[in-house]
């Protein structure tokens, strides 16, 4: 029996045919637009029918007319040449079913049907690519591929260390083919999901024609930067000042790659060297790097729209999207979409179907942990134990038990059956390696009548800051 995921890859592929179709049958003008380009062609004055891919709403597939304001917007979507075929065909048939303009950017140009994927390791200096170790793996994945083989055997660390080296001149390439055109530049990472409702209402806050840099806020060292996966919101003019400041010493940025781990970092290091210096608005919690599973329910979150989750598979990807066209045809474009109807939506009906108890699973609750031989407690001892912990404490809503550990959150979170725990990304390190036995005896649970009461005292949330009249 085929899984959900790839039961959900197989309707993706399927939508996407059907869009490269209609776009191939009946738009000659977009069709003209997608030959290949050279990394150096000058931008052209028709930037929509040359250098920008566009799927038609007019298609059937996607009710677009309520989301005005998304012809203001190009979309900037970074992937990897040895997931591309994995990752891109949902984002086809639900983030990109109604924007207007979006870029392919990876590290191997290549055809996806007829949309061009475009190379931004190709716009690094030919001095970095030959003297740089991390992009050694960049020459063997284009011989490899050279060769007739497939690019997804090179899946792994090796290329996973290409992708600092795409921020900057993705950023670049980018303004050059559209310039200020557009109004908004949104970057995203290949497992980003952003909801274009709460996103259009978003950037009805800021100054469209100021330099804005938004994102989720983090530090590495004494640098705030908008984190590169929960998605990145720049502002024309803010775009401008980075491909001034960058282009100034192409060269001493890449030099400063070589000793960063992250290139949405040096984006911000970018940013505050232009004249004048551009810091981050701070844009966390509405865009966030959680997922439904991995992210805290709490007060924090409660009352904001949500604008991006990260580490979202395809299944994921598409249960929020069919949620978000749901609720705008049932609400209308005006009404924000808040972390709190997502809770109702998708988590307190899983609870309340468990009856608050689920085997095999970690909840990631993490305000108490106890584990055997500490003092303490003897919460560790059993099921029964931790459960009575958390339930003597007036704040604890979740508890979690596997031999030897107890561990209790205040803030709800949902967390993975152990056997299905995510190989890599968000929450990976807040759950326990554990041996398939100790897996299967592992068991969380939840207190379903606090929960209630935290979700009465929270039942009303101002919505008019976000709200818009706009239809």
């Amino acid at each position: 029996m085929l899984s959900a995921q790839r039961i959900v890859l197989a309707v993706g592929c399927l939508l996407c045919i059907g869009l490269f179709a209609h776009l191939w049958r009946t738009t000659p003008a977009v069709r003209a637009g997608l030959r290949p380009q050279s990394a150096h062609t000058s931008r052209p004055t028709d930037h929509k029918a040359t250098v920008s891919t566009s799927l038609p709403p007019s298609s059937g597939f996607a009710d677009c007319s309520h989301l005005k304001g998304l012809e203001d917007i190009v979309f900037v979507l970074k992937t990897g040449a040895t997931e591309i075929y994995e990752k891109l065909p949902i984002h086809l048939a639900t983030t990109f079913a109604c924007a207007t303009d979006f870029l392919l950017y990876s590290d191997l140009e290549q055809q996806f049907g007829p949309l061009q994927v475009h190379d931004a390791l190709a716009l690094v200096s030919e001095d970095a690519r030959d003297r740089h170790e991390d992009l050694a793996q960049y020459r063997r994945l284009k011989e490899h591929v050279a060769s007739g083989a497939d690019a997804a055997e090179l899946k792994g660390e090796r290329s996973w260390a290409l992708d600092k080296w795409k921020f900057l001149p993705m950023i670049a390439d980018a303004y050059m083919k559209h310039g200020e055109e557009k109004r908004w530049y949104v970057f995203l990472e290949a497992d980003t999901y952003v909801s274009m409702h709460n996103l259009l209402l978003f950037l009805r806050t800021l100054d469209a024609k100021g330099s804005v840099f938004a994102g989720a806020q983090v530090m590495i060292g004494d640098t705030e930067f908008a984190h590169g996966g929960s998605g990145i919101v720049l502002s024309s003019a803010a775009v401008k000042a980075f491909v001034y400041a960058y282009a100034t010493d192409q060269s001493g940025w890449e030099e400063m790659l070589v000793g960063e781990c992250c290139g949405d970092k040096v984006v911000a290091d970018v940013l505050l060297k232009a004249s004048p210096p551009i810091t981050v608005h701070k844009a966390f919690p509405l865009i966030q790097g959680e997922t439904l599973s991995s992210l805290d329910w709490s007060e924090g979150h409660w009352c904001e729209p949500a604008v991006t989750w990260h580490h979202v598979d395809a299944a994921g990807i598409d249960k929020l999207w069919q949620f978000d066209r749901e609720w705008r045809e049932s609400k209308g474009p005006g009404e924000p979409i808040l972390f709190m109807d997502y809770f109702d939506a998708f988590i307190n009906p899983r609870l309340v179907a468990a009856n608050g108890i689920m085997h095999g699973w970690d909840n990631l609750g993490s305000d108490w942990s106890f584990e055997e031989g500490q003092v303490e407690s003897t919460s560790y001892e059993s099921p029964q134990a931790c459960e009575e912990f958390c339930r003597e404490e007036e704040r604890c809503l979740q508890w979690s038990w596997s031999p030897g550990l107890c561990k209790a959150g205040k803030a709800v979170q949902l967390g993975w059956a152990l056997k299905n725990r995510p190989a890599l990304g968000s929450a990976d390190d807040r759950i326990k390696h554990l041996a398939q036995e100790d897996s299967a005896k592992a068991v969380s649970g939840w207190f379903l009548d606090r929960i209630e009461d935290f979700r009465n005292a929270h039942a009303f949330c101002d919505r008019s800051l976000w709200q818009s009249s706009r239809s």
